[in-house]
């Protein structure tokens, strides 16, 4: 049984999500990665599903630094449309014509994996000695995305979810930055003035609300599990339900009635922007605020312990992968090591704002000069802390949370249908689904 129990302390299920690259599109090559006899170089192109401006720019950025130490190598990148990334995907698979690199995310490894499209890196892994070098939390919650629990994606980084906070406007509201979830209530309730178009929080009320969900409701409850060890969800535990209609409470309270229809970057620019006091977001937005805020005008907290006195940390992994057909194996291979050695990991962490994978890299000054990367670290140290175990091996978990919830989700806000209905209808499809994929694992 893939379930976790709600107290567990491995940070197994801390959701992985893929980050990078690539087709390897053979130029004159011999099919291991080596330069052939007339002396073409091995060209590998790199499919991306994140396709962010300033992402995009640093991807490059790595791609040089490491063509530059593997001459001979090539490395095209192509970043495939955000919103249907996962169609060109399909295509490419079922007309064999697949790269070697690529970047699913965390909820894509299952059917990848069903398909037999990823390769398994766990022989590079082991050959490479990698398990010394990378973070064993990174580690074990690369392995738990994928319905077998092996590696398919290198463990080079890591988002953890945290609070932003305008520390400038909580200075001015006469609060201190909030300690606890009673401190978060009353410094949103402080900061909001309806009649001048700012509020004290900023929910997420459209697609992939879920995440933000999850980051303010299981932590709240202090709940790290979707199911408990019988696999069953958790999503109508009175503490969740509770949690739940505390989070919902705050919609045109503390927050604007657009956000309804709210999404990351409508979020992002809210609280950049002047509109909105409180973000929760991961690490990964820090520079982005940073291009708008000073670094004194902004404070970051990790979601706080539950009333159960747990520390629930929301934390994702995010790496490169290889297609199972690749032509270029060696080649790919050494990129994929790149991402993980202190060069390229160091370079593409600190650029990302993601925690870095490598245990030497996490030592480097930038890491604790960045205020969310010090928390996220901070709080993952904790005795109290413990992962947030999230299913993204159940096939049916992007649909269920995504397309299905996110229509009822927004009748919850606009309060046409009720938080505990709201809860034990999904509740009991998390639940079906469990079933399902236990059944078929059989």
């Amino acid at each position: 049984m893939r379930s976790q129990s709600q107290g567990t302390k491995r940070w197994i299920a801390a959701a992985v999500a893929v980050t990078s690259v690539a087709a390897v599109v053979g130029c004159s090559s011999d099919g291991d990665g080596s330069t052939s006899g007339d002396g073409g170089d091995v060209v590998l192109e790199l499919w991306d599903t994140d396709t962010r401006p300033e992402r995009t720019a640093n991807l490059e950025t790595l791609i040089d630094m490491f063509e530059a130490e593997n001459p001979g190598i090539t490395v095209e990148y192509l970043g495939l449309p955000t919103d249907s990334y996962m169609q060109k995907i399909s295509t490419a698979i079922s007309t064999n014509s697949t790269p070697d690199l690529l970047t699913p995310k965390a909820s894509d490894i299952s059917a990848l994996v069903a398909q037999g499209a990823l390769e398994t890196l766990d022989d590079m892994f082991a050959a490479g000695g990698w398990d010394e070098k990378i973070d064993p939390v990174m580690v074990e919650s690369t392995r738990a995305a994928a319905p077998d629990g092996n590696l398919y994606i290198t463990p080079a980084t890591a988002l953890v979810d945290v609070l932003y906070y305008r520390a400038d406007w909580l200075e001015d509201a006469g609060v201190d930055v909030p300690q606890s979830w009673d401190d978060f209530e009353n410094a949103v309730a402080a900061m909001t003035d309806a009649s001048s178009g700012t509020f004290g929080y900023t929910i997420r009320g459209g697609s992939g609300f879920f995440a933000g969900f999850m980051d303010m409701v299981y932590t709240r409850a202090g709940i790290g599990d979707v199911f408990d060890a019988d696999g069953t969800s958790t999503l109508d535990d009175p503490a969740i339900v509770k949690a739940t209609q505390e989070y919902v409470d705050l919609y045109k309270a503390t927050t604007a009635e657009s956000d309804l229809t709210a999404d990351f970057k409508v979020m992002i620019a809210q609280f950049s922007g002047g509109g909105a006091g409180t973000l929760t977001h991961s690490i990964g937005s820090y520079p982005t605020i940073l291009e708008a805020l000073e670094p004194d005008q902004v404070a970051v907290t990790l979601p706080y312990a539950g009333e159960n006195g747990t520390q629930v940390i929301s934390q994702l992994t995010t790496g490169f992968g290889m297609f199972a057909s690749s032509e270029h194996k060696e080649a790919a291979q050494k990129f994929l090591e790149f991402t993980m050695g202190e060069e390229g990991n160091s370079f593409w962490a600190e650029a990302s704002g993601y925690m870095p994978g490598n245990i030497a890299v996490a030592d480097e000054p930038w890491v604790s000069e960045s205020k969310a990367l010090a928390a996220a670290a901070e709080a993952r140290s904790s005795d109290s802390a413990t992962p947030l175990n999230v299913p993204y091996y159940l096939p049916e978990w992007s649909s269920i949370t995504g397309t299905d919830m996110l229509p009822d989700w927004q009748s919850v806000l606009q309060g046409n249908m009720s938080v505990e209905d709201f809860c034990a209808k999904y509740a009991t499809a998390l639940t079906e689904a469990q079933e399902r994929y236990e059944e078929a694992m059989k």
